[in-house]
């Protein structure tokens, strides 16, 4: 393989010292003898991405080579370079063997990796969540297979779907169900069960599972959900409390709320050791304490369902119980929105005139949210949207737990409830409309065509949350046609397991 004309064929470490460089393989003697780790002679790869009669362009997405220690951060690894720059087109290598096929494979699934977080998770400048575990796609080291392949799988769906490649969708369910095998590789390996990157790795093929629900329903999610609660069960509570694994814990959390919510039952993770354990070392955040309010429903929820079963007396015991434990989360959303209001002196959102267009109902109808609301920051906004989310869900709750308790005192004794200290006033949180009106509002701002796909992942659990609370109410229709014409919107933006929704 001939290099290119003028081209140093220096090792990748003697060409960034900018120093003269021996080229002796595996490992140059200039790097031998000063103690560096030798990067090798592999050249830069360009991927162009091209959309189906888009007009030429004179930049493509050009992808560095990962080094093998002290990997580069993902937004350090993207330039751009002129159509007209020559580049090698092959790999300096005479060998075509194994190694040579392991090496190619790793590092395509690895630039594949690199091209999804900075072109589909978010557009360059914008932020994408804080502390979120996509980025340890990248930044974690390989030795579990599993994770390079499954990682890949999502980066092929994502960059797919977004320059219409349906040739590139395609290997992504490939590269899928080689993820499956290497996982369950992984699991088998004594080695490797407890490794962070196998946990990172299922993650990914849970969220493949949700962008391309491939098994066409819900069960195949829920699955890799059920899949990752015992993973982590098994992991215990002391690798999730610093580094990768606390911010993979972090991740799995919703995953796994969404599991109980669906099935009504709590698991471990719900447990107060697993709610606090993890954060000995590393302070809450408030995203952290929303869904830890978030992440006490599912208990609630299966108290409110063994009520019919009780005796008269030991159901208003329990609904004094439950109603008590839903005004303790009330009180900490409060400490939650005065906290954020008092970290900053400017304002958190304020409202501006919508300009996304909906059709949920009938093109003669008005826009029911004229007004939407913008926020200081995605974080922000995301935040919020899950606060207000699980107000709608707490507030609809009282409302129902208040009148089932007072159905069973007017049929019991005048004295049954005299046990009992008074309840106070609902107040104004019998208006539980208002909260998912917020939530509605907030939606065109985390859809914005620049959030990508960490859009539709932010704003999905809220929607969820808020479109089970109403739907079963008639006078809330409007309000659940322009949430399913939203959930629309998200499942084609990425989303495909919502096809499969209630």
């Amino acid at each position: 393989m001939v290099g290119v004309a003028g081209k140093s064929k220096g090792c990748n470490t003697c060409r960034t010292r900018k120093i003269a460089c021996d080229r002796s393989r595996p490992e140059c003697g200039q790097c031998t003898r000063s103690n560096r780790v030798c990067r090798g002679y592999q050249r830069e790869r360009v991927f162009v991405l091209v959309q189906p009669a888009a007009p030429p362009t004179k930049k493509h997405i050009f992808l560095r080579t990962p080094p093998s220690s002290e990997r580069d951060s993902p937004e350090e690894l993207y330039d751009a370079v002129d159509e007209d720059l020559a580049l090698s087109s092959g790999y300096p290598f005479t060998e075509r063997g194994p190694a040579y096929a392991m090496m190619q494979t790793q590092n395509e699934c690895h630039n594949l990796v690199l091209t999804f977080l900075s072109n589909c998770l978010s557009a360059p400048g914008s932020s994408f969540l804080p502390r979120s575990w996509m980025p340890l796609l990248a930044e974690l080291p390989t030795e579990v297979k599993a994770l390079q392949i499954a990682g890949a799988a999502v980066a092929a769906s994502a960059i797919g779907h977004q320059f219409r490649d349906p040739a590139l969708i395609k290997e992504s369910l490939n590269l899928y169900t080689q993820g499956l095998r290497q996982l369950q590789s992984a699991l088998w390996n004594r080695n490797l069960v407890h490794d962070d990157g196998t946990l990172a790795a299922c993650m990914a093929l849970g969220l493949y599972e949700a962008m391309e629900c491939p098994s066409t329903g819900s069960e195949g999610y829920f699955g890799h959900c059920q899949g990752l609660i015992a993973l982590v069960q098994a992991r215990g509570i002391q690798a999730h409390c610093s580094g990768a694994g606390h911010r993979l814990f972090l991740g799995v959390r919703m995953p796994a709320i969404l599991y109980a919510l669906e099935h009504q039952a709590p698991s471990f993770l719900f447990d107060p050791e697993w709610m606090e354990q993890p954060w000995e070392l590393i302070p809450k955040t408030f995203m952290t304490r929303v869904v830890d309010c978030l992440a006490k429903s599912p208990k609630i929820l299966q108290g409110v369902r063994l009520l019919h079963s009780l005796s008269p007396e030991r159901q208003a015991g329990l609904y004094h119980e439950l109603i008590r434990e839903c005004w303790q989360i009330d009180e900490e959303l409060d400490m939650i929105w005065y906290g954020m209001q008092d970290a900053t002196p400017d304002p958190l959102y304020w409202p501006v005139p919508s300009h996304m267009k909906y059709a949920p109902i009938d093109s003669n109808v008005e826009n029911p949210f004229p007004m939407v609301f913008c926020f200081a920051s995605l974080e922000c906004a995301t935040i919020l949207i899950l606060l207000w989310a699980v107000r709608v869900m707490l507030w609809s709750g009282l409302c129902h737990l208040y009148a089932g308790l007072a159905s069973l005192n007017s049929s019991m004794a005048s004295t049954a409830g005299s046990a009992y200290p008074p309840l106070p006033a609902l107040g104004h949180r019998q208006d539980y409309l208002s909260m998912a009106h917020h939530v509605c509002q907030s939606t065109e701002y985390i859809l914005r065509d620049e959030q990508m796909l960490a859009g539709p992942l932010s704003v999905s659990p809220a929607l969820g949350i808020v479109l089970d609370t109403l739907r079963d109410q008639p006078r809330y229709a409007r309000e659940v046609a322009w949430l399913r014409a939203v959930l629309s919107v998200v499942r084609e933006r990425g989303l495909g397991l919502l096809k499969h929704s209630r």
